[in-house]
Formats: C-alpha cells, structure tokens, sequence
C-alpha cells in the first residue's frame, strides 16, 4: 500500500469514527459494551499499525478513546497536609503549572503563594498577611503569562498582583467598587490567553473583566442572571486555543461559553449529578485539544467535555483517599494532559493521568 493509499485509508476511518461519535454521543455504554468495543478497537489498531507509522497510529488511538468515552484516569502524584509549614497547605484554592512543570499554588489562609518542581518538592513560597505590595488578604486566582509572570488575585484586598516567576512584585491594580477596573471584594478567577490579556472573574459583580497584562482596563461583560451572558456567582474561567473563554457560572450550574471579547456562543448544564449536570461547578481549564474539564465542588467529581459541550468522561467521588476529592476548588490541565487539581478540602494536591 503507497502513501496515498494509506492516507485515503485513513481519512476513511477517521470519517466512520466521527460518524459513530455523532450517532452514539447520547448513549451511555455499560462496562460489558464498553469493554466489547474496547476489544473491537484493539483489534482493529492490532491491524492498523501494520499500515501506518507510529504518529498517525497515536492520533487514531486518541480519537477512538475520545470518540467512545474510554478515558480512565488515575493518581500518579500527591502531596501536601493541613498547616502552615513549608509544602502544607491553609485551603489550597488555585493551581497553575508552567511550561518545565512548575506548579504555583495560592495558598489562600496562609495569605501566600507555593512553589513546587514537578515532583512536588517544594521550590519557594512568598507573601504573607496584610495589604502592602507582596502581601495578599486571602488570595484565590492565579496564573502566568508567556514570559513566565504570576498574577494572583488578591481577594480579600480586591485587587490583582503581577510578580516574577520568583516571587518579585512588579505591580498592582484594582480597588473595591463597581466600576471598570474594579472589584467587588471577590475577584476570584484569573486567566490569561495568548496575547498576554488577563480576564478576571469577578464573583460578586457578576462579571468578567479583560485588561492588559500592565493592568489597563480593556473591556468587560456580564451581569447578575440567568440568561445568557449572564452569571450567578461565577467562579474562574479558561481560555482555548482559538481564544475562546469559557466561565463556571456556578450558581447557575453550567458552563458558558465566549468570544475573547465576551460574546456568547454556547451554554450547557444543569442542576445534578448526571453526566453533564453540576451543582457547584467550580475551577475550569482547557487542554491542548480544547477540550473542558470542570470541577465540581459539591459532587465532588471532575468532568471532560468537547469545546461544544459534549460528555466525554468523569471521575472522582467524595472522600480523602487516593483519587477522591473534597470541595476541590481548581483545575489544570499541562500540555502533556496530565490534569492537577487543588484538593481543597483536603489540603492537597493531586495529579491525574489517562491509563
């Protein structure tokens, strides 16, 4: 078999792949289903990978476990325990890691922020109680830029603060208030997209606002509601790889989905715990796919969804073994896939990974 024909092949797959998504995206397999097709798809690729090279074999096999809902993901790394020592976490809320695998925490009681190395091994940590520059009054949100910057959202002091990826302050904006550039005493969420811009959820403003990565106001949306484009205690956002931002409208237990610069697309969600029903949909991230996971604090489980808003898997339950969670406020997926998740209420962190 030419090249050619290898590639007419494929197409030819991947079209009958898409097609058995599109015709079965509503059915919820057994075990005994699901391991039937598993069988079936290890078997075909047993065949298929005669026919083509090992990249095009892994992009088959990662559309086939997508296509069919047969992701699993289990624990491959966890640390921390209540306190106020180094590596011990007072309500760890927010979690991003950055691209050589260090993950920044916001450790909100202890009023700091921790640094870890891929292992977990504790790096630095800085801030302490209070409301000069450096010092935070319950911090939640974080995140980095491109050049590796930190922006946290200090809560409690209604504002945000910009540091080096070791801990330098560089600057500051917000204050208490309604107006643009303002917060309501709960700036929560902070996310970044490509150009540097930085969106801020504000919980209690019902909104979300857009600055530059200096802190100069850009734009703004939402109020309080149930329509769309509307929020009701909205909790963090995400941002995918065509810009588009996606916000945990928790109250209204579902995800709404934007343009970068706040116009509605998509919503999808409802009060539950089926598949694809929240009832405090809390941290939200994208993953190198666009896909959607969302962590539930009050079903305690974390859901995957395509960008459109298609189920594809869930996991987790309640509880402090390995794997479970408790009030888990906040996600991150690395550009591997593996997903980290700030296992607030038990005062860790934990790694997940597809098996």
């Amino acid at each position: 078999m030419n090249a050619f024909e290898k590639l007419r092949l494929l197409s030819l797959i991947t079209k009958m792949i898409l097609n058995k998504k599109e015709n079965t995206k509503q059915i919820n397999f057994s075990s005994s289903q699901k391991n039937s097709i598993a069988v079936q798809i290890s078997s075909f690729f047993r065949n298929a990978i005669m026919l083509f090279t090992p990249g095009i074999f892994i992009v088959m096999l990662f559309i086939s476990s997508n296509t069919f809902g047969l992701q699993s993901y289990s624990v491959v790394l966890m640390w921390g325990s209540e306190g106020s020592k180094i590596a011990e976490f007072n309500y760890p809320h927010s979690i991003v890691v950055d691209p050589t695998g260090h993950v920044y925490v916001t450790d909100e009681n202890n009023n700091r922020v921790q640094e870890f190395d891929s292992n977990g091994t504790f790096i630095r940590k800085w801030g302490s109680n209070g409301s000069s520059e450096g010092q935070f009054l319950k911090p939640e949100g974080i995140d980095l830029d491109s050049s590796g910057n930190v922006y946290v959202a200090d809560t409690g002091n209604s504002r945000i603060q910009k540091f080096t990826s070791n801990g330098t302050f560089i600057n500051k904006w917000g204050s208490e208030g309604l107006g643009d550039g303002q917060f309501s005493g709960h700036a929560h969420g902070v996310d970044i997209n490509q150009a540097n811009n930085v969106y801020i959820v504000d919980r209690d403003n019902s909104n979300i606002q857009m600055f530059s990565n200096n802190g100069v106001f850009i734009t703004k949306w939402g109020s309080n509601g149930s329509n769309d484009g509307e929020f009701n205690k909205p909790h963090s956002s995400a941002v995918d790889n065509d810009g588009n931002v996606y916000v945990s409208d928790m109250f209204n237990f579902r995800v709404q989905k934007f343009t970068s610069n706040g116009t509605f697309i998509n919503k999808w969600g409802s009060y539950g715990s089926g598949n694809g029903q929240f009832k405090q949909p809390a941290g939200i991230a994208t993953d190198a796919f666009s896909n959607v996971y969302v962590v539930d604090k009050s079903n305690n489980n974390i859901q995957k969804f395509t960008n459109n808003g298609t189920f594809i898997t869930k996991w987790a339950s309640k509880g402090n073994e390995k794997g479970q969670i408790s009030g888990a406020e906040d996600i991150f997926v690395d550009s591997s896939g593996d997903v980290y998740v700030a296992d607030t209420g038990n005062s860790r962190i934990q790694k997940f990974n597809t098996y």
